[in-house]
């Protein structure tokens, strides 16, 4: 049997799998991360969505017992040869992680369900081994970056400029995640006990965190908020469109009501970055990495950015964000240094 044949599709037949294994998640945020993950999956069987659904949705709970093991595991070498559309680049070890355990759980269900067979689960859990997640993380954005950035910025004119000056010295305060700046509202802009603070409501986890900002960074969002007209309800960040030619043109609100979304400032990044001349590899996350790294190189204490950055344990702050962490050259351990070379070619 070939991937295409494994699954058929089925409108009347009941679907209870994948409705199943949705339900079961917590948050909005994380059954839309699996829905996405089997999207994937749906595609590497060749299932299409009937109308607006998800792919998976239609297939017929009994029709899961003909999904092989060679399924799955060719599933597996798939992702870790296939080039991702959005960056040009293999997948990471996490991605691959999070797509396989989606199937994984996926089958879970249809084995609890008793639509797949549980020797074929055990098989999957027990031999399929995943590649180790190594948490290869870009690089931050060094000091010299941030200064281009936000100087080509405050270059831009009018509503753009503002916005996109204002959005970078946020993430630069702050380290959020994407999804967490994209989600952002006016309201989310406070002043607690005389100090502006940012409140992120949307973190991992549905964890709501608070963090303090530098004054002037406030008031570059306030400026921008005030000259967009967003209204308290609505996005912190949304599109802006310019209008018209020449010394004319001026930038537009789009849609008040929209957020910018997360693939949109994937692409603003990108777009500042080949435009400041910025040949490092920087991407939306290198704010969240800068801002562990300059916490840290200031001497704050692990504490203070693990609650910045919304961690559970400041685990992932010593092991993964600190880009400096045993940056020191071998040599400054050295008694005895090595020798060095004359000007004439001789070493001394």
């Amino acid at each position: 049997m070939t991937e295409t044949q494994a699954l058929t599709t089925s409108t009347t037949g009941q679907t209870t799998v994948l409705k199943r294994l949705l339900m079961g998640k917590a948050t909005e945020r994380t059954r839309q991360a699996y829905a996405d993950d089997l999207k994937g999956f749906a595609r590497f069987l060749s299932i299409k969505p009937v109308g607006d659904e998800h792919p998976l949705a239609s297939v017929p709970d009994e029709a899961w017992a003909n999904l092989d093991i060679a399924n799955v595991a060719a599933y597996l070498e798939y992702l870790k040869t296939v080039i991702s559309l959005k960056t040009n680049r293999p997948y990471s070890t996490a991605t691959i992680v999070r797509r396989l355990t989606a199937v994984r759980e996926l089958l879970t269900e249809a084995t609890y369900l008793g639509f797949y067979p549980r020797e074929r689960l055990d098989y999957i859990r027990e031999r399929l081994s995943t590649p180790k997640v190594t948490h290869e993380h870009h690089g931050g954005i060094t000091s010299d970056e941030q200064m281009k950035l936000l100087e080509l910025a405050d270059a831009q004119p009018g509503l753009k400029g503002k916005r996109d000056y204002a959005l970078f010295r946020l993430w630069l305060d702050t380290g959020m995640r994407r999804a967490e700046i994209a989600s952002l509202k006016v309201r989310d802009m406070v002043v607690k006990e005389g100090i502006p603070t940012v409140v992120i409501r949307q973190g991992k986890g549905n964890r709501l965190r608070e963090v303090g900002l530098e004054s002037y960074t406030a008031h570059v969002v306030q400026d921008w908020l005030q000259e967009s007209g967003q209204a308290p309800d609505r996005p912190m960040f949304c599109q802006v469109r310019k209008e018209g030619r020449g010394k004319e043109a001026v930038y537009r609100v789009v849609n008040p009501e929209k957020h910018l979304s997360g693939v949109a400032l994937w692409k603003l990044v990108k777009w500042y970055c080949k435009q400041a001349g910025i040949e490092s590899e920087v991407t939306a996350h290198s704010f969240r990495v800068a801002m562990v790294t300059d916490m840290l190189d200031g001497g704050a204490p692990l504490q203070h950015v693990q609650a910045v950055g919304g961690w559970t344990t400041t685990r992932m702050i010593t092991d993964v964000y600190d880009r400096n962490q045993y940056a020191e050259p071998v040599a400054r351990y050295r008694k005895k240094p090595l020798p060095r070379r004359e000007e004439n070619g001789t070493a001394n």
